[in-house]
């Protein structure tokens, strides 16, 4: 008995040690900034721009991102008031958008006492005209929008059962913050800080000009733009999210960085898959594709289908429905009409960058086309994000179905698994391009 006495209690101590390392070990965070992210109405006269990390940090050393015309003027060198209080002198004008970021991937200097580098931490705001009053949220306002917040998840938000999260839990959490908030601002960024638990990238906020992030995660794409000059050859850039080039044996290269809504982006990559109609084989590169809209992907998607072809289904969150969601629905991709139809060998280049319409993309050819798709996984995140307008001016963007490859596997946090799977890491992309060199090798 007193041995088991004697385990249970080493347990206990090794428990806690384990604990207390991990949150020794984790990365600062900003807690606090005046101003702080989507604030309006800020003092023009406001000299000291002041951060607020959550523990103790390096005094020799800091980072204050940006540049350009909405970059504040400095006027003397950042000092650390404490150890966890940063000031930046500046000067400000009345009417002005300002941006910064404190630390980012091009510079971490903000670190902890032991070193760790701060999460990087956007902040942007505007400082009000003559005459013009700093918006207010009174009590009452914020638990009205946190009500209305609480519906929106429950009801629209189509990953809420999805992700292992105790809402009750996770509003209790954060509850104090929203009761305090004392400005539509000060509701937006702890709206936020909520949406992170998802992990889920459609969500996010938005407040006037101002976008503030829900889930976050971080991608390293198995591609390096920097390269294409080098490795493909008669290269032309007839967009900038457009890149094509041939080969010497003919086969043809289309680089689409984005499924963006231009029409000029659309129509530059129509314009050089109609050059490559006689290519024994073109090789389709969306590695650095993180979507955008649908549509223009299913129109290009198009080209290269007989007949049409399911490649996805979804539903929708409906809380009067068994289950909280809709029936399932096909979506799919049919040939795009008064466009020529390419007829030749394809492969499709993607990676963990792909996600949302771009993974639709990477189905429709897959399923459509009957393409090979080469590379590595991609992110596994697609939601058709729409918006929901709180009574205090905040707009929470939810993601609103789940989405499904055909045979009804589950695309959220899972991903879409390559025909030929060819890892790729940052060392080797410096120099060379293992995935474009096996889509040729499968032409």
């Amino acid at each position: 008995m007193g041995d088991r006495r004697g385990v249970r209690a080493f347990a206990a101590v090794v428990a806690v040690l384990y604990a207390a390392a991990t949150l020794w070990a984790a990365p600062p965070r900003v807690v606090g900034a005046m101003p702080d992210m989507a604030e309006t109405g800020v003092d023009p006269g406001l000299t000291e721009i002041v951060i607020t990390f959550d523990q103790e940090m390096q005094p020799g050393g800091q980072s204050i991102c940006g540049g350009g015309p909405t970059f504040p003027e400095l006027t003397g060198a950042p000092v650390w008031r404490d150890p966890r209080t940063l000031v930046i002198p500046v000067r400000l004008v009345p009417g002005k958008r300002y941006d910064l970021s404190i630390n980012c991937s091009a510079a971490k200097n903000c670190r902890s006492a032991r070193g760790e580098p701060a999460e990087p931490y956007p902040i942007s705001f505007r400082t009000r005209d003559e005459g013009e009053t700093a918006p207010a949220l009174t009590p009452e306002q914020a638990r009205a929008c946190l009500d209305e917040l609480r519906r929106a998840i429950d009801e629209r938000y189509a990953y809420r059962d999805d992700r292992g999260l105790n809402w009750d839990d996770l509003f209790e959490q954060h509850h104090a913050e929203f009761e305090s908030a004392a400005t539509p601002a000060a509701f937006a960024r702890a709206t936020s800080r909520l949406l992170g638990w998802t992990g889920d990238l459609h969500c996010h906020v938005r407040i006037g000009e101002f976008v503030l992030p829900g889930g976050k995660r971080a991608v390293d794409p198995n591609f390096n733009g920097r390269l294409l000059d080098k490795l493909v050859p008669n290269l032309a850039k007839p967009h900038n999210a457009v890149v094509h080039g041939r080969f010497p044996d003919g086969v043809g290269y289309i680089l689409i960085a984005g499924w963006g809504s231009d029409p000029a982006l659309a129509a530059a990559a129509h314009a050089a898959l109609d050059s490559m109609l006689d290519a024994p084989g073109v090789i389709i590169d969306v590695r650095p594709n993180s979507g955008g809209d649908e549509l223009v992907a299913r129109g290009f998607a198009g080209r290269f289908v007989a007949e049409p072809a399911v490649y996805s289904r979804n539903q929708y969150r409906d809380p009067a429905a068994a289950g909280g969601l809709g029936p399932m629905i096909d979506r799919v991709v049919p040939p795009t009409p008064d466009r020529p139809r390419y007829t030749g060998r394809l492969a499709v280049l993607m990676g963990p960058a792909c996600m949302s319409s771009c993974e639709s993309f990477l189905l429709m050819m897959r399923h459509g086309a009957g393409a090979k798709l080469i590379g590595e996984k991609s992110w596994g995140s697609s939601g058709n994000p729409k918006p929901i307008e709180l009574s205090c001016g905040v707009t929470v963007v939810l993601s609103s179905w789940r989405d499904f490859e055909p045979d009804g596997t589950l695309l959220e946090g899972r991903g879409i698994e390559p025909d030929v799977r060819v890892p790729a890491s940052r060392q080797d992309l410096q120099t060379t391009d293992s995935v474009l060199e096996a889509g040729l090798k499968e032409l």
